[in-house]
């Protein structure tokens, strides 16, 4: 039986409830995403609230974290009030469409891990589907929302798969908002590109691009640079 939680350096976060349990993507995105300078962070389908954990254990911001699944916002409550950082973190049970709707602030960091699935399995569990497959949040619908959430000088940090990262990207331009600095993620050297973090800006300029390989080969341990970037939350780090 999988264990109903994961323990951190700083905070330990019961998932047994979440639609999306502690995961790879989620790591890398809340030790990659850009802190400096933010005060208010929204991170939309926040699941079991790792990700607004880690980015609370590194910033002073004030974190909102939303989730249109109940049990999921209600463990992701749970979490932050036995954190450290209570007094800074809220959970919403909400659409991102109804909480920009009702939205009176801009925030100056986005950040999610996104449902992406289009087109492949369906999983019988309703609280899975809702989690991985982009129905109840399309790629178009989620860059509309973040461009009126988003302030004149925000960010937004997503991590997703190569195509559905490419569609992100076509659907913020019209938006104005442009890929600032990406990471490729690869699982093993020799690998594909698996994943992409993108760091999105309203300010048109170079894009630079970084590389990480999560392991340089099955069974060999965690490369340098994947240790590195998780250094401060991983136990074993």
């Amino acid at each position: 039986m999988a264990t109903p939680y994961f323990k951190f350096k700083q905070f330990i976060v019961q998932h047994d409830r979440s639609s999306l349990k502690v995961g790879t993507d989620a790591v890398l995105l809340g030790a990659w995403a850009d802190v400096s300078d933010a005060k208010k962070i929204l991170d939309i389908g926040t699941g079991s609230g790792v990700i607004a954990l880690m980015l609370a254990q590194r910033s002073h911001a004030q974190i909102d974290a939303i989730d249109i699944d109940e049990e999921s916002f209600k463990q992701a409550t749970e979490n932050f009030s036995s954190s450290p950082w209570s007094d800074k973190l809220s959970a919403f049970n909400i659409s991102l469409k109804n909480f920009e709707a009702a939205a009176t602030t801009k925030y100056d960091l986005i950040v999610s891990n996104p449902p992406y699935f289009t087109d492949s399995y369906k999983p019988t569990d309703p609280q899975r589907f809702s989690a991985r497959h982009n129905d109840q949040l399309p790629i178009t619908e989620l860059a509309d929302e973040v461009s009126k959430l988003l302030s004149a000088e925000g960010k937004f940090c997503v991590i997703l798969p190569v195509k559905e990262a490419g569609q992100l990207v076509l659907a913020l331009r019209s938006s104005q908002i442009f890929p600032q600095k990406e990471l490729w993620v690869y699982s093993f050297t020799g690998k594909e590109v698996f994943r992409k973090l993108i760091l999105f800006g309203r300010t048109e300029i170079f894009c630079t691009r970084n590389e990480l390989t999560i392991e340089t080969a099955p069974g060999q341990g965690y490369s340098r640079e994947y240790i590195e970037l998780t250094r401060e939350y991983y136990l074993n780090f």
